[in-house]
């Protein structure tokens, strides 16, 4: 298990590597430091969900993030955790929040606050997924994400607490810096 779960350089499949990768490489240096001595793991999701590219270069993100100095432990895409957000849809003890997103699914698609909290449920290791090994499950997690994710944040921290793993909000940070709205 590690100490801290960070997760880093969040990117469109639709976007090329720019300036917000860049931006997120600065902060996730200044929290290496910060969190000197601690065993930390690097954790990062594609979303090729919203807007969809097959021709991607996943492994030219790859080496870019191993040139930066900061090779992922994990890499995921976003659609990978379909399965589980229907899991945590289950999860959900509101029936109004789980009536909502399931109206919403059925009208467009999965709800970005749905993904992101099936992904810190995975990370934190309160449900189980073969996207991630046991040795990457951490006690805390750090996200570094553009301001303007906040909004979807707030709303993934509204499911986490509407599950019996509500307390899971307590070892979830973030860190934002200026970014765009939306891909």
């Amino acid at each position: 298990m590690k100490d801290i779960s960070i997760e880093y350089a969040h990117i469109y499949t639709n976007k090329k590597i720019g300036e917000e990768q860049k931006l997120s490489l600065t902060v996730l240096r200044d929290l290496v430091k910060e969190h000197s001595g601690k065993n930390i793991s690097f954790v990062l999701m594609v979303d090729d969900y919203s807007f969809p590219d097959p021709s991607f270069g996943y492994g030219g993100l790859k080496d870019w993030l191993n040139e930066n100095g900061f090779k992922p432990d994990i890499m995921i895409r976003e659609s990978q955790l379909i399965p589980s957000c229907d899991e945590v849809i289950h999860l959900i003890e509101d029936k109004k929040l789980r009536e909502q997103i399931g109206d919403y699914i059925r009208s467009k698609k999965y709800p970005c606050s749905l993904f992101v909290a099936t992904w810190y449920l995975i990370r934190l290791g309160y449900i189980e997924s073969n996207l991630i090994q046991k040795e990457f499950i951490a006690k805390e997690l750090i996200n570094i994400l553009p301001r303007s994710f906040e909004p979807f944040e707030n709303a993934a921290f509204e499911i986490l607490r509407a599950t019996r793993f509500r307390n899971a909000v307590d070892h979830i940070s973030n860190r934002y810096f200026e970014g765009r709205l939306i891909a």
